[in-house]
């Protein structure tokens, strides 16, 4: 076991890292930018300990970052302890997840490429953790820079390969998710994505029905041009716990994420379990086209 702090609390936690974990626990490394920071890890643990749940994590962030540079500067951005940057939380720890954040990045062509950079961070965590699942963290796009934001037009575009922005749409991630599965062979079945772009389309086109009071359109939960307010970053938590845990967020708790409308907290979760639980590429249902890829 590695050297830690002689503190109790580092001592504590360096013991749960080893320890044999439970069927209700996961272990979860991210890596990201501010765009994962949205899952708000200190809400989303109270609110998988509300259903029931254990949720360890680390992460590796770095404002506005996206993979590659990450992976150049191990040792810059946030942490947490007792696990470390990337370098020594992968190589040290056994995790049960790692989620990837693709960011301002073409898929691939060069070093930086998303591709190349997903493949050295799964190759490195496998090492340590041979029955990783990895997913990667499908998002929504941005807003146009006059605010303005045809959610459905962006995230149904097709990828070009070409600065466009088009990098932020369904076709990208998933083209990514099926590059890796062929590039990591041995991690096929263990790839996945977290739905969050697919889930914020649903509740889009609910809102456009009027079928969520007091929302007419997706952008009411951004809080600028691309971070999300509490309601937004509720919805990628229950997407997270939806996908990762594999069973309905009935029970993940809206409370720590300070949102108070339990109607609304009732559509959100019916939309994500009505999504995750049918997407091929979310690792919860196993059919045809989930083991084939979408």
């Amino acid at each position: 076991m590695k050297r830690l702090s002689v503190t109790i609390v580092a001592v504590c936690a360096c013991m749960n890292a080893y320890l044999p974990v439970a069927e209700d626990t996961l272990r979860v490394y991210h890596v990201g930018n501010s765009v994962t920071d949205t899952i708000r890890y200190t809400a989303f643990q109270k609110a998988a300990q509300a259903a029931g749940h254990t949720y360890i994590y680390g992460r590796h962030m770095i404002p506005g970052a996206p993979l590659s540079w990450i992976w150049d500067h191990p040792e810059s951005g946030f942490m947490e302890e007792p696990f470390g940057y990337y370098r020594k939380a992968l190589s040290g720890y056994e995790w049960d997840v790692l989620t990837l954040q693709p960011f301002d990045r073409l898929l691939e062509g060069s070093e930086d490429s998303d591709l190349s950079t997903a493949k050295r961070f799964i190759d490195l965590a496998v090492s340590k953790s041979p029955q990783l699942r990895v997913y990667i963290y499908s998002r929504w796009p941005r807003k146009n820079e006059d605010g303005s934001l045809d959610y459905e037009a962006k995230w149904l575009r097709k990828y070009t390969g070409d600065w466009d922005q088009s990098n932020e749409s369904r076709d990208y991630f998933e083209r990514l998710l099926q590059r890796l599965r062929l590039e990591c062979p041995a991690l096929r079945n263990r790839l996945f994505l977290v739905p969050v772009g697919d889930v914020m389309l649903e509740l889009h086109r609910r809102m456009k029905r009027n079928e969520i009071p007091g929302y007419h359109d997706i952008g009411q939960v951004y809080a600028d041009g691309i971070h999300l307010n509490e309601v937004g970053s509720y919805i990628v938590g229950c997407t997270f716990f939806a996908t990762l845990y594999r069973q309905s967020p009935m029970r993940f708790s809206a409370e720590p994420y300070g949102v108070q409308d339990a109607a609304l907290v009732k559509k959100i979760q019916d939309t994500v379990w009505q999504v995750v639980r049918n997407h091929p590429l979310a690792g919860v249902v196993r059919t045809k086209e989930a083991k084939d890829g979408r």
